[in-house]
């Protein structure tokens, strides 16, 4: 892609994600420049940093594990402290976000350049997207529509853009995988627009560092506490 834009950047957060990054950072280093890229290493243990090394991007390296939000937060803050972002998009480690899609999020800014975020929207169609995840997809993506009054067509994407000016407004607070959610229900009490970004659909052999019952609990009760906090600090 020619022309990147100077104040956009991909932030990756990894976890255990070496051999994968091995595959992956070469197809989106045909697309974006490698100074601005930022993989954030979430305590893996194995060659993630010499990876980056490998391939001149940045890495950034938790200590101990903190979780894939708390990867995302670190990110998001050293790339607007010190590489002044304007638009960060996120994407997983694994893969399973096409690069060939990131013209697309850059297109729905250009047309809008008021969002707060764009999240990509992929096909739940079985056989396409397995059933297990379509079913869950579609009841977080549904009470995240009640909650924020904003239809959610893709709760679960972590295929993202975001504006510099609504993480600057945001206080994350949840550090794993259910901060994903946290954020649609604050940029909307916040009042920033939300868009959504048809992306492909891809599920790959990777392995899932996702216990389904034990996280999905853990998300109902962060998207409860979010939304009655956020209620009670909207004023009337």
């Amino acid at each position: 892609m020619p022309n990147w834009p100077e104040d956009t950047f991909v932030l990756i957060p990894s976890y255990r994600s070496a051999e994968l990054l091995k595959e992956f950072l070469p197809r989106l280093l045909t697309l974006v420049p490698p100074e601005q890229i930022c993989v954030v290493d979430d305590a893996s243990g194995d060659e993630t940093e010499q990876v980056c090394t490998d391939y001149k991007t940045v890495c950034l390296k938790h200590l101990v594990n903190r979780g894939k939000g708390a990867a995302l937060d670190t990110g998001f803050k050293f790339l607007i402290d010190q590489k002044k972002a304007n638009w960060i998009i996120t994407m997983d480690a694994d893969g399973q976000h096409a690069p060939e899609d990131l013209a697309k999020f850059l297109d729905s800014v250009q047309k809008n350049p008021h969002l707060g975020m764009s999240i990509g929207c992929r096909s739940m169609k079985i056989g396409v997207m397995p059933l297990a995840r379509i079913c869950s997809n579609r009841i977080t993506s549904f009470i995240l529509s009640v909650f924020t009054g904003v239809p959610i067509l893709d709760s679960q994407c972590g295929y993202r853009i975001y504006s510099s000016e609504l993480l600057k407004r945001l206080k994350i607070e949840y550090q794993r995988f259910e901060m994903e959610s946290e954020v649609i229900i604050k940029a909307a009490r916040l009042g920033f627009q939300i868009g959504f970004t048809p992306v492909q659909t891809l599920y790959l052999n990777g392995p899932s560092h996702i216990s389904h019952l034990k996280d999905t609990l853990r998300w109902v009760k962060a998207v409860i506490s979010v939304w009655s906090k956020c209620r009670r600090q909207t004023p009337g």
